[in-house]
């Protein structure tokens, strides 16, 4: 029987980091030949390399969406399973999991610190915090789950502290970085973009860079900010 992949990823957003590398992972195995399926919800039209179950059911609010998603994936699974399933979702029994976005707990934890009294509150009564951890335990918990992928050693230790899975079933792959798109030759890119910013080659710019401000650190990013010489700049990007 030939190989047949199948890739969870529930939405595509053009800048998701997660959807570039299923993006990639698709036109690389599509070349060798590999039997393809993607489940999502959406995917930009035009791919014909793989096939495309779109489990789109409606909902009303994150946990329905992510709750009605997942059982959709369950249902299409039970009727055509291909030989290996990877999963970019909190989504138990696939079997293998990338964990791109680490521990929602540990995540939550973290966003609490910066949070006042009724920041906190709100944070600990939301519900679709409370169904991504459910969702999450169930994931690691599943008998089903061959491996998970850990993009950084940070991740791989959380998971490891915090769920009884066999440390041989994490795997730490870093990220892939593509050295034609990343290049010395940037440099020069680099000044041009300096100069329209108004950026002098004096300057010392750090640049963050990602979709959802509150969790990638932008507010503990100008508090550092504060106590640096006045040549430092940052450059945000979302």
């Amino acid at each position: 029987m030939p190989l047949r992949l199948g890739l969870v990823r529930q939405r595509f957003t053009a800048f998701g980091g997660a959807e570039r590398f299923v993006a990639a992972a698709l036109e690389a195995l599509a070349r060798e030949g590999v039997s393809l399926s993607l489940y999502t919800r959406s995917w930009p039209e035009g791919a014909t390399a793989f096939e495309i179950h779109r489990l789109d059911p409606p909902y009303l609010g994150s946990v329905w969406r992510d709750w009605s998603f997942a059982r959709a994936l369950r249902r299409s699974l039970a009727q055509d399973r291909p030989t290996l399933v990877q999963t970019h979702e909190r989504v138990a029994g696939c079997d293998i999991y990338r964990a791109g976005d680490g521990v929602h707990a540990v995540w939550l934890e973290e966003r609490a610190r910066g949070l006042g009294v009724l920041g906190r509150l709100a944070l600990a009564a939301n519900p679709y915090h409370h169904y991504v951890k459910s969702a999450e335990r169930r994931l690691f918990e599943h008998p089903g789950l061959c491996a998970v992928i850990c993009n950084s050693r940070l991740v791989m230790e959380q998971i490891a502290s915090r769920f009884a899975l066999p440390r041989e079933r994490l795997h730490l792959i870093y990220n892939a970085v593509d050295g034609e798109r990343f290049s010395p030759a940037l440099r020069e890119r680099g000044l041009a973009l300096r100069a329209r910013l108004g950026l002098g080659r004096e300057r010392v710019v750090s640049l963050l860079l990602g979709s959802g401000y509150a969790r990638k650190g932008l507010d503990a990013a100008l508090k550092a900010l504060r106590g640096v010489p006045a040549h430092f700049a940052l450059v945000v990007v979302g």
